[in-house]
């Protein structure tokens, strides 16, 4: 048995390619694994659409995995924090809290998307504890159109794109100070996050901390942890490229 841990992987109908990707790393998984999913598995996400390609191949292919006994939790992320828990019920997978402490490798080990981990962005950090308020998501379902929801949050995703190439393409960097603290404060002895695309690990005594990466046209990673006391294993995957760290 073991358990695998994916974010970013931005789901969208007009990424087939990545859809194909899904479909064929769930059919890896065996009976008695799980599957967490640490937030952002679409590339926006503003209520269920049944005529949404994306959408229906995650519940499909989640679906096919609940039969064969494997269960898959999600964590929202930034992309998809409006995804409630009857729309993870829909989809098939247990929505968890933002920050999630569970046990693997015999360790304590927390869960969570990421961004609230990068404190650079001000204006992000604001509008980030606004929109996590259910009576504010609530609200702005009722109060605005389908056609408006999906222009708003197609702005947005474009306006992350202009603000990564002004920023010469550099990846965000989590605060290592918030970090660790929030790894004392929960009793964790390793995080795995993802949201900065950043595919890595920094394994040390005390502070053991994995960054799942993203998915994207040419590479692809998640993190693994089987049932021994071996600690979790990151793997970046591509046509060209097979690493283990």
């Amino acid at each position: 048995m073991a358990v695998y841990f994916i974010a970013d992987l931005h789901l969208a109908p007009d990424t087939p390619e990545l859809l194909a990707l899904f479909t064929d790393f769930t059919g890896m998984l065996k009976s008695g694994d799980s599957l967490y999913i640490l937030g952002d598995l679409f590339g926006y996400y503003i209520g269920i659409d049944p005529d949404n390609i994306a959408q229906l191949r995650v519940k499909k292919q989640i679906g096919i995995l609940n039969k064969q006994n494997i269960p898959v939790y999600f964590i929202q992320g930034n992309r998809d924090f409006l995804l409630s828990k009857n729309d993870a019920e829909y989809f098939g997978f247990k929505l968890l809290p933002q920050r999630t402490v569970i046990c693997i490798s015999g360790k304590k080990c927390l869960l969570l998307h990421g961004d609230e981990l990068c404190t650079e962005e001000i204006k992000y950090t604001c509008f980030r504890i606004f929109s996590r308020i259910r009576l504010f998501q609530k609200l702005f379902m009722l109060l605005t159109t389908r056609k408006k929801r999906i222009s708003i949050a197609e702005n947005m995703r474009n306006g992350s794109r202009i603000r990564f190439q002004n920023n010469n393409c550099v990846k965000e960097k989590i605060n290592l100070r918030k970090t660790l603290n929030y790894l004392r404060d929960c009793h964790a002895d390793i995080m795995i996050h993802g949201h900065t695309h950043n595919a890595e690990a920094s394994v040390a005594p005390g502070q053991s901390i994995y960054d799942t990466g993203d998915w994207n046209d040419y590479r692809y990673s998640y993190i693994v942890a089987d049932n021994t006391e071996k600690m979790p294993e990151l793997i970046i995957r591509s046509s060209r490229l097979y690493r283990r760290f």
